[in-house]
């Protein structure tokens, strides 16, 4: 059947390349969906609260990315990775490396 998402205002639709990523094929619904991230996000929860991070480790694309992957990885193939489409909110997807680049470092400056 595949998943068939209904949007609501100020949603970000998921592109069918995207949708191929969908590691659990039997999740149809925005409801279904919602649901296995949550459990994802809450394991990516109790893995940062098990670990001391410093300024450092956080405030670095690697630690942005890997978080990312915790938190989606049971969900998403492309999990931990800068998309690869334009989406409704946020900047162009080419400059997303250089945008995250800046705000560690503006980050870190103001710290």
């Amino acid at each position: 059947m595949g998943l068939e998402l209904t949007y609501i205002e100020g949603q970000t639709p998921i592109d069918e390349n995207e949708k191929h990523g969908l590691r659990i094929p039997s999740i149809t619904t925005r409801e279904e969906l919602d649901e296995f991230e949550q459990l994802n996000i809450e394991k990516a929860v109790e893995w940062t609260i098990k670990r001391k991070f410093n300024q450092e480790i956080i405030l670095s694309e690697q630690f942005v990315k890997e978080l990312h992957l915790r938190m989606y990885d049971d969900v998403w193939k492309w999990a931990g990775k800068f998309r690869t489409t334009n989406k409704n909110i946020g900047i162009d997807w080419l400059l997303i490396s250089v945008a995250l680049k800046q705000l560690l470092d503006d980050s870190k400056f103001w710290i």
